[in-house]
């Protein structure tokens, strides 16, 4: 039938001659079984493809067909070069795909509309080419499930293959450039139009392409997002002080989900509100609702999405300009022309700016460059933005890095905390439409079930318990438990952390891969030495502030290390393929930075769980070497020496507390003993350290001074975060040998830094265990700092601010806290024997069973304080000391007769009670 571009419903029927065995053969020559599952191999270039088939050269019909033949092939080709370590055998027999390709076609009538033109991935001839596919997977060794799953995944890399072929072959289509197709009307129009074309395809194949090393994919397994916004309420006054003494603002979480969140918002067009910003924790599906919502924006054509991982994207003082450079190392020549320029501007567009905790730039910290980068893009969409809101940016990022930047978004529901797929308590927030009732883990694990061929009816219920409840309510976590589950070799109990997890996960990336074949060798590489090498690529990843880094600075690593040999093989064999499954998991090459080749971790979790195993293994090497050298001083490393290799390691990079999170969970893997033995050497060091200083003069080369006080912040840190995590193994006091009563605070005021908003440095969160008795610290800010556990006795903290402190369980008996401020702070079973309190405040604060025996209290403030359980025998009290709204005081323990009376003279006891 010849084609009639003037008119729309116009059908073309396939040519008998165009056939894929026959395209086939006019393509490689004969040659393409070889090389199929490499599409560069297959695809040819130049050849006269309609010629060869024996066709005019004008034939439209003809032509259109060998377009969607060869983007199929394509298609087909790209989704087999994922497995193909799998398949049975090293020639897949592509003669016989052809075959049963040509079958189907022979066997159905098919034709191609302009419909087709525009939702090709729902279209007959690509629906029924899955059949084929599937039986040829099957014939190459996959398993069925496995078969199944990538001719599901088929349509997605079709879409993104029929614009790449327009764009690579440009002249073998040139007859179908009068026809009304979409794709050929897309492309006379013009390049920028093309080019958004073929990106929306691209982000439609990426939800479509295999997640890790698994035949399925993100859009198979994808469970809907939850998420809350915190909204204002007023309340009446608490008797708290607040200054307000009529109304105080509270806030409550509003549950919305999230897909119909941004939805709505999109649906505005209002200039004064075109960001949102998404946040929550490490795999909790940030990155994959980017993706799936760029991916159907795109299908559905609503309008133009731009998505940006923010640790590939180089800021600079101006977001066009950086913009510009990203879009140019576009090495696939996939992404659009900077649609941010003049020329290139878009009616609407949406740009999804994914990682705010992953920008970097030379010499600014982290957090400060997250907040330029956020004013930069406020400031360019109020320019971009007239009327109406036709620029908008969806921002997502982790805790840390959106509450520095909250102030910038006061809008209500403009940023959007992403909710686990399962929550236990749920007094929390205000969940009108009940979304939290729906359990999403169960839905998951039938959906991974049913791909995996397992027969998982929900969540196994021996993962529904513990620890493990938090760890399977995440997306990302829950995958993995996933993994190991299916292996079998980890007993699961309620202490199940996600370092064991990983473990497992490492050992079986060396060993095999999950569906239980066997692993090819590396050679002579052992498991032990395979794992440095990818220790050393996560530390040089820390180092850059990023999840990438170049493949010269993990050189240098490796060879400080003497692993350089190592890592020669190691390269070798991933180009190869050999360790394909490690790069699918935990890492890829990339060239973003140029010319230089870069290793990019697929999560930033995993490389921070990696870049701690290299943090314990250096403390265990110190262990060892220390006490070899004690026992004998002409051999294994001094103090000095131990100082110096902790710096190295530890002082180029910041410790943040997802790090710090892995770190105790990594130390509570080993036993009390050596958890013991470690402690004590820490704290050896640290006295070492405080009176002979770091070694910065042996390093080489020196830094300058300025980077010498950042790496002495950084690596002491990393020391004290080494020791809390330690001591909370043992559960004994850490006896640093401090070299006189001012040196901790003079340390800590070091270390302490500058707070940019209400988050403290870690430090303040590895201060529990230690012996600080007689520090001094007077009016020292120690706000929400963690002191659980520690010695305090005699210590002087006048005017000292530890407000929402963790005091838990602490010894400050006789200690001066003279005006110290406790608002909030728990002192649950802490010990004040004969402290000094005249005029401190507690307000609120929980003693539940604290030991206040002697406590001077003149002056006080327990307003609300709750003290339940507390012994107040022998306490010293005035009429200036504030007992209003105090709590639990009927079951006070030992109250003085004076101070009991009083208490009922002011109505807070009755005649009989304490």
């Amino acid at each position: 039938m010849n084609i009639q571009p003037e008119q729309p419903t116009s059908i073309w029927k396939r040519p008998v001659k165009v056939k894929f065995g026959a395209l086939a053969k006019a393509l490689g020559k004969g040659t393409i079984a070889g090389a199929f599952g490499n599409w560069p191999g297959v695809a040819g270039s130049g050849i006269e493809i309609v010629s060869a088939l024996g066709l005019k050269a004008n034939n439209p019909s003809a032509t259109v067909w060998i377009w969607i033949q060869r983007s199929l092939l394509q298609a087909m080709s790209e989704l087999t070069a994922g497995v193909k370590g799998k398949l049975s055998t090293k020639e897949p027999n592509f003669k016989r795909l052809c075959e049963q390709l040509d079958l189907v076609l022979e066997r159905s009538e098919f034709s191609i509309s302009q419909e087709f033109s525009r939702h090709p991935k729902s279209s007959q001839v690509v629906q029924d080419m899955k059949v084929p596919f599937r039986r040829w997977l099957r014939m190459q060794g996959l398993s069925e499930l496995q078969a199944n799953s990538l001719a599901e995944r088929l349509p997605g890399y079709f879409v993104l293959a029929l614009s790449q072929q327009l764009q690579t072959n440009p002249d073998d289509y040139v007859s179908l450039e009068s026809t009304p197709l979409e794709h050929f009307r897309i492309r006379k129009a013009s390049e920028q139009e093309f080019a958004w074309h073929r990106y929306s395809a691209s982000l439609q194949q990426k939800v479509d392409e295999e997640m890790f090393a698994e035949a399925f994919s993100l859009r198979q397994v994808y469970m809907p997002l939850r998420a809350y916004y915190e909204r204002e309420v007023k309340g009446k006054d608490d008797g708290l002080g607040y200054a307000n003494p009529q109304y105080v603002s509270k806030t409550e979480r509003v549950v919305v989900d999230l897909q119909d969140a941004i939805t709505n918002w999109l649906k505005k067009s209002d200039r004064t509100d075109a960001i949102r910003v998404i946040c929550g924790g490490p795999g909790c599906g940030k990155s994959s609702f980017g993706r799936m919502l760029a991916a159907e924006l795109s299908e559905n054509k609503t309008f133009p999405v731009l998505f940006v991982p923010l640790h590939q994207f180089r800021l600079s003082d101006d977001l066009v300009d950086s913009m510009d450079e990203f879009l140019k190392n576009d090495l696939n020549n996939i992404l659009p022309p900077n649609p941010l320029t003049r020329d290139n501007a878009e009616r609407q567009l949406l740009i999804i700016f994914d990682g705010l905790d992953e920008l970097s730039m030379q010499g600014k910290v982290a957090s400060q460059v997250a907040q330029d980068f956020v004013r930069e893009v406020q400031n360019k969409l109020l320019g971009f933005n007239g009327s109406e809101a036709k620029v908008r940016a969806l921002i997502s990022g982790r805790d840390v890095a959106i509450q520095a930047n909250q102030p910038k978004f006061p809008k209500e529901g403009q940023i959007l905390h992403v909710l686990p797929y399962y929550l236990l308590d749920k007094s929390k927030y205000a969940d009108e439409a009940k979304l939290l009732a729906k359990d999403y883990r169960q839905d998951w694990w039938k959906t991974y079930g049913t791909l995996k061929g397992k027969p998982y009816e929900g969540l196994p219920k021996e993962l529904d318990k513990g620890k493990l409840i938090e760890i399977t309510a995440q997306p990302l976590l829950n995958y993995l438990v996933a993994l190991s589950y299916d292996q079998g070799d980890i007993n699961f109990s309620e202490e199940s952390n996600l370092n064991v997890v990983y473990n497992d996960l490492l050992e079986q990336v060396y060993q095999r891969d999950w569906a239980g074949y066997q692993h090819p060798t590396l050679g002579n590489v052992a498991e032990k030495d395979f794992i440095r090498i990818l220790e050393e690529i996560a530390v040089a990843c820390w180092h850059e502030n990023s999840r990438t880094t170049p493949i010269s600075n993990i050189e240098e690593r490796c060879t400080n290390v003497k692993l350089k040999s190592i890592l020669e093989f190691f390269e070798k064999d991933a180009k190869e393929g050999v360790t394909q499954l490690l790069i699918a998991f935990y890492f890829r090459q990339s060239g973003l930075q140029g010319s230089e080749k870069t290793f990019e971790f697929t999560h930033k979790s995993f490389g921070e769980y990696l870049t701690v195993r290299r943090l314990v293994r250096e403390l265990g090497l110190i262990q060892d070497e220390l006490t070899r050298h004690q026992e004998n001083p002409d051999i294994g490393w001094d103090e000095k020496e131990c100082l110096k290799r902790w710096t190295i390691l530890c002082g180029p990079a910041e410790l943040d507390k997802y790090l710090l999170n892995f770190l105790r969970d990594e130390i509570k893997r080993s036993d009390k003993e050596t958890a013991g033995q470690w402690q004590k050497t820490l704290c050896d060091l640290i006295g070492y350290m405080l009176k002979h200083g770091m070694p910065m003069e042996t390093l080489d080369p020196r830094p300058k001074f300025i980077e010498e006080i950042r790496m002495y912040r950084n690596a002491s840190t990393t020391l004290l975060a080494m020791l809390s995590s330690c001591a909370r193994v043992t559960g004994e006091i850490s006896d640093i040998k401090w070299p006189n009563s001012k040196s901790f605070g003079e340390w800590l005021t070091v270390l302490q830094g500058q707070k940019i908003g209400g988050n403290n440095p870690i430090t303040f969160n590895c201060l529990d265990y230690l012996n600080l008795r007689g520090c001094y610290l007077i009016f020292k800010d120690l706000y929400r700092t963690n002191l659980s556990g520690a010695v305090l006795n005699e210590a002087k903290l006048d005017g000292a601010v530890l407000n929402e402190a963790k005091l838990d369980g602490a010894v400050l008996n006789e200690a001066r806290l003279i005006a110290t401020r406790f608002h909030e702070a728990r002192l649950s079973g802490a010990r004040l024997d004969g402290a000094i309190l005249n005029m401190a405040s507690f307000s609120a604060a929980n003693l539940n069973e604290a030991n206040l025996n002697g406590a001077n209290l003149n002056g006080a403030n327990l307003n609300g304080a709750d003290l339940s359980g507390a012994d107040l025998e022998d306490v010293q009290w005035n009429e200036e000391t504030s007992w209003k709204d105090v709590k639990g005081i009927d079951t006070a323990k030992n109250i003085p007769q004076e101070l009991r009376q009083h208490l009922i003279d002011l109505g807070i006891l009755s005649e009989g009670e304490g």
